[in-house]
């Protein structure tokens, strides 16, 4: 037995030094998050070319980039650079900085196997060395991971000092590079980057479009706040809205578009003057996704150059907002074609919008230099899932906004009525306690339903139900109120 053992464990790192860690143009998006940030970067193969021999050059979507002059670079790539030239029989990829000089990976290097990384000044380099051939977890996922150190060295091999010393990439198996560097600006900026998704193989966060943005449930309650000011002398307001959700149809070809309405109360507070205004009211919104992917814009991956005329936008990226979300930001025409290249004007209107999974528009600013307009999202429910801050508990006036306090009438509301599969019961004006009860009955006086009533906007799920005319009653310390619903 100690034969085998000792013959197993002098195989093993053989075996993991002669595997292949080639997986880092694969097809789909790749994200990265940089370090201490929640904001996120990303490599895409856009096109690539066969030189011979086996070789490869994978080109990435072309990046609109920050530069000490006053024009932006619209040349580079995302993050793994603009070019990566794969060489099949070496297993080497080159990468590409904005100096046009080479860095290398091996993908199939052993342990302590070492190369020339990247050149740093004149005479001096920085070497890469393979450290360790061993399991790690990747966003955790086990898989078999290459660490590669760096040391910066002359070119007669001395040590010398330098910020880069000691800092390291991680190249995995199944995921390509799971900790890496903005190739672009190596060996100029030391700051590290980590794996966060992928699409093949499949891991961690992953891209999206509008319907996953627009993508609600009856009973989804969602609340904003904003403001808006004029920078003219006119008035300017702060404002708090509830909106929640009790109907959605879907309809057209695999159910490709949907309807939604919403239940909204919305309190407005302007000054000067200290003018209130409450309203209640629903509203109807309706996504035809098939039309909406026509539209490309929340598509666009971090720092994407799209020119349209003589604008671009800027595009962002973020994680983990709103419970690990994944959001998507859009800073409309921020860049402007003046003097032979892309620049930031000066006075022009700052427009952007977020974008945000499940939540719709999370975030909207516009300055046009005598108006500001601002709203974001503050909280949200959905299903047993909360995030942020509430505005108030109820559709009444919200009184976190510095309103003087207004009698609300109290208020039972069931919607829609008549139900199809759900609806919603809305109850105002009065606080909800552990003791309210939702019953109803059959025209012939037997109770077919009974539910605890938890918050002003409680859902009802028809179940088996059949088609017909119900009797309800609403009870509580504080509260006997009946009424009928209509079931189709």
């Amino acid at each position: 037995m100690k034969k085998i053992l000792l013959t197993l464990l002098l195989i093993t790192p053989i075996l993991l030094g002669a595997q292949n860690f080639t997986n880092i143009c694969s097809a789909g998006p790749t994200f990265y998050k940089k370090l201490n940030t929640n904001s996120l970067k990303a490599y895409k193969t856009s096109s690539y070319t066969l030189p011979g021999g086996g070789d490869t050059i994978f080109y990435c979507y072309p990046t609109i980039r920050d530069t000490a002059a006053e024009c932006k670079d619209t040349t580079k790539g995302s993050i793994l650079g603009r070019k990566i030239y794969r060489q099949t029989s070496g297993f080497m990829f080159y990468f590409f900085n904005k100096n046009k000089d080479t860095i290398y990976i091996n993908a199939k290097g052993q342990l302590n196997d070492t190369w020339r990384f990247v050149k740093l000044t004149m005479g001096t380099y920085l070497e890469a060395k393979v450290v360790s051939m061993t399991p790690d977890s990747v966003m955790g996922v086990l898989d078999d991971v290459m660490r590669i150190e760096l040391q910066a060295k002359r070119n007669d091999g001395t040590l010398i000092s330098n910020p880069w010393n000691g800092k390291f990439l991680k190249l995995s198996k199944h995921y390509g590079l799971s900790r890496t560097f903005d190739m672009t600006n190596v060996p100029f900026d030391t700051t590290n980057y980590t794996l966060v998704g992928k699409l093949k193989p499949v891991i961690g966060v992953q891209e999206f479009g509008w319907k996953e943005v627009y993508n609600f449930n009856i009973g989804d309650a969602l609340h904003f706040s904003g403001y808006t000011n004029d920078f003219n002398g006119g008035p300017s307001t702060t404002w708090k809205e509830i909106q929640t959700v009790f109907a959605k149809t879907s309809y057209g070809a695999n159910n490709d578009s949907v309807i939604y309405k919403f239940d909204r109360c919305r309190s407005t507070l302007t000054n000067p003057g200290g003018n209130h205004v409450y309203i209640h009211d629903t509203i109807v919104t309706k996504y035809k996704f098939n039309v909406m992917a026509l539209d490309s814009t929340i598509m666009r991956f971090p720092d994407q150059f799209v020119r349209q005329n003589i604008y671009a936008s800027q595009f962002e990226r973020y994680m983990k907002a709103f419970n690990n979300r994944q959001t998507k930001k859009v800073i409309e025409d921020k860049f402007r074609f003046l003097n032979s290249c892309f620049i930031i004007p000066s006075g022009s209107v700052t427009l952007y919008r977020s974008y945000s999974e499940g939540l719709g528009v999370t975030e909207y600013f516009r300055d046009d230099q005598s108006t500001q307009e601002f709203s974001k999202l503050v909280y949200f429910k959905k299903g047993s899932e909360t995030w942020g801050n509430a505005v108030g508990t109820q559709c009444s006036p919200m009184l976190d906004v510095n309103e003087e306090n207004q009698a609300v009438a109290m208020q039972v509301r069931i919607v829609p009525n008549p139900m199809r599969n759900q609806s919603q019961i809305i109850i105002e004006g009065l606080k909800i306690t552990g003791d309210m009860k939702f019953m109803l009955y059959n025209m012939v006086g037997r109770k077919v339903y009974e539910l605890k009533i938890t918050s002003a906007a409680t859902v009802i799920d028809r179940n088996n139900l059949p088609a017909g005319l119900y009797v309800f009653t609403i009870s509580g310390k504080d509260l006997m109120t009946q009424g009928k619903l209509m079931v189709e």
